[in-house]
């Protein structure tokens, strides 16, 4: 995913105040007349579930202006990654770079049509057990069928650690 370059560091800090505990932006100048200095910067999430923050006429994701004002480096073209899948806590101990691929390890949604509850686990109506599946870097491997959904899932769970390591979904 490509995004627009972060206005100038200098520029967010005169206007922003950025709580790493709290993972809040607070306005400490107004941008705008309908904004009051100490309002909460942002709060309208998209259909994403993101914090947006209007600022100079353009939309930025209060995720990516955290991580700029806390580590002085633009994200640029990486990802900013909710380590816990919570989209609205920016807290800077939830924040990280990630690739794309790296970010879709810890992927939280399942899919309309899972059948266990559990991304990677599924009922094979043709050998009438669990299989476990997992993916990375666009290569599916099959990890096994189990008699019992919880073997899949325990298995799963491993294969979690092994393949994405300290980006693996945290239950």
């Amino acid at each position: 995913m490509k995004y627009k370059p972060l206005p100038p560091l200098e520029e967010l800090k005169e206007y922003l105040d950025y709580n790493p505990d709290t993972g809040i932006l607070t306005w400490i100048k107004k941008p705008t007349n309908s904004v009051k200095v100490g309002q909460v910067a942002g709060g309208s999430k998209g259909s994403h579930g993101y914090i947006a923050i209007q600022f100079k006429g353009q939309m930025y994701f209060a995720h990516r202006i955290a991580y700029y004002m806390y580590h002085g480096v633009d994200p640029l073209e990486n990802l900013v990654d909710h380590e816990y899948g919570d989209r609205s806590n920016n807290r800077i101990k939830d924040l990280r770079l990630a690739s794309n691929a790296q970010n879709q390890m810890n992927h939280i949604k399942l899919r309309s049509d899972n059948t266990s509850g559990v991304i990677g686990v599924s009922w094979a109506k043709d050998k009438k057990k669990w299989g476990a599946n997992i993916q990375k870097n666009g290569v599916q491997k099959h990890l096994g069928y189990f008699t019992n959904k919880e073997d899949a899932i325990k298995t799963r769970r491993e294969a979690e650690k092994k393949y994405f390591g300290r980006f693996r979904r945290k239950d």
